[in-house]
C-alpha cells in the first residue's frame, strides 16, 4: 500500500487548495492580549475539549486551548493515543493532557513573574468528565481506564487547576477538534485572542 505523498489524489490537492484559501482569509488577522475584550484581567485560563464522535479511525481528537487575558498563548490539537469507548472517557483523557500544560505554564509563569495564587480555571464541556476527575470514588464504568489519566485528581487535590463547565457553544478549544462551519469558526477565532 502507498502512502498519500507517494500517490496523491484529487482528495490532497483539493486539501492543499482549502488551506491556501483559510490561509489567504486569515493573512490580516492578529493575535491580541488584554485590551477592552471580554479577556482583560482574567489571567490564565484554559479550556479542553475532544470530539471522537466522527472519526474513522476511532480515536478521538484531543484540543486544548491556554489564554492570557484573552489572547491565546498555549494550544494543541492531536489525535489520542487511545481508543476511548465513551465521550466522557474522550473528555476525562484531553482534560488530563490539558492539566500537564497548565502546570507547566504555572511554572513559567512562577519563574518569569510570580507564582500563581489562584487555581488556574480549566474549562470542559463535559460533566460526567468533571465528575470523574473531581471524585475519585471507584467507577465499575470506568475501571479500565488507564491510571496515568488520573493525574488530573492530583492537580486538582492540590489546588492548581479548578475544573469547571463550560457550554459547548462557549468552548473555544472546539475548534481544534474538528471542522467548524465558518460562523463557528470565527466566533471561536475571537475567542482564541484572533482580531483584524
Amino acid at each position: 500500500m502507498y502512502a498519500a505523498i507517494d500517490n496523491p489524489g484529487q482528495v490532497h490537492w483539493d486539501a492543499v487548495k482549502h488551506v491556501f484559501r483559510y490561509l489567504n482569509g486569515t493573512k490580516e488577522l492578529a493575535l491580541g492580549y488584554g485590551g477592552e475584550g471580554k479577556g482583560k484581567g482574567r489571567g490564565l485560563e484554559g479550556f479542553s475539549d475532544a470530539d471522537g464522535t466522527s472519526q474513522e479511525h476511532q480515536h478521538a481528537i484531543t484540543g486544548f486551548a491556554f489564554l492570557i487575558d484573552g489572547g491565546a498563548v498555549s494550544w494543541s490539537s492531536k489525535k489520542q493515543e487511545l481508543v476511548t469507548l465513551s465521550t466522557t472517557e474522550a473528555e476525562y483523557v484531553a482534560s488530563s493532557h490539558a492539566s500537564r500544560e497548565a502546570l507547566w505554564l504555572r511554572r513559567l509563569i512562577g519563574e518569569v513573574f510570580r507564582p500563581l495564587q489562584q487555581p488556574t480555571p480549566l474549562y470542559c464541556d463535559n460533566q460526567s468528565a468533571i465528575a470523574l476527575a473531581q471524585n475519585d470514588n471507584y467507577h465499575a464504568r470506568t475501571k479500565h481506564i488507564d491510571i496515568r489519566y488520573h493525574f488530573i485528581r492530583y492537580v486538582i487535590e492540590e489546588g492548581h487547576i479548578k475544573l469547571i463547565y463550560c457550554p459547548t457553544d462557549e468552548m473555544t478549544a472546539d475548534t481544534l477538534t474538528k471542522a467548524l462551519p465558518s460562523i463557528k469558526a470565527k466566533h471561536f477565532a475571537s475567542a482564541l485572542g484572533l482580531s483584524f
